[in-house]
């Protein structure tokens, strides 16, 4: 089962500044900027007053330029990359909203901090990120999952 999950060295950038998500010009920006630097992302997260991309870290080097680019054009933003962060995905399977569920619980009650989860179902795609001190308990958790009854 270990095998159904791969895992994918990533960063985490968090672009922060206040009512950041009803600003669509501010964010059409990033996703320009990122494009024209031609770095891609992975999977995203937004809140109200940050959005964060996961981009892989072999890309590392075109990021710190895009990131200075952003700080130029944006005002009033803070960006910040996490690079202790590891990516598990699991492809191939379907779930339902209960699956994701249970394995979010399963991580949150042996202390594992969620940093991002997502659910592309047209892929068939879950993605947990995580520390990559506790991706390997992480991955643990979640295989023991899989194979019991409480996922299926």
């Amino acid at each position: 089962m270990r095998d159904l999950i791969r895992e994918v060295m990533v960063l985490r950038v968090t672009i922060e500044r206040e009512k950041l998500a009803k600003d669509e010009k501010s964010i059409r920006k990033i996703f320009q900027v990122l494009e024209e630097c031609r770095v891609p992302c992975e999977c995203m997260a937004i809140n109200i007053d940050w959005l964060a991309v996961y981009v892989r870290q072999a890309e590392n080097g075109k990021l710190k330029r895009c990131m200075l680019r952003l700080g130029q054009e944006l005002d009033r933003i803070n960006i910040t990359i996490d690079r202790d962060v590891r990516m598990l995905c699991i492809e191939g399977r379907q779930m339902t909203p209960r699956d994701v569920g249970m394995i979010a619980s399963g991580l949150t009650m042996q202390d594992i901090e969620i940093k991002m989860q997502r659910y592309l179902r047209c892929r068939d795609l879950f993605v947990v990120c995580v520390s990559a001190g506790e991706a390997e308990e992480s991955r643990r958790i979640i295989s023991e999952l899989l194979v019991s009854d409480l996922v299926q």
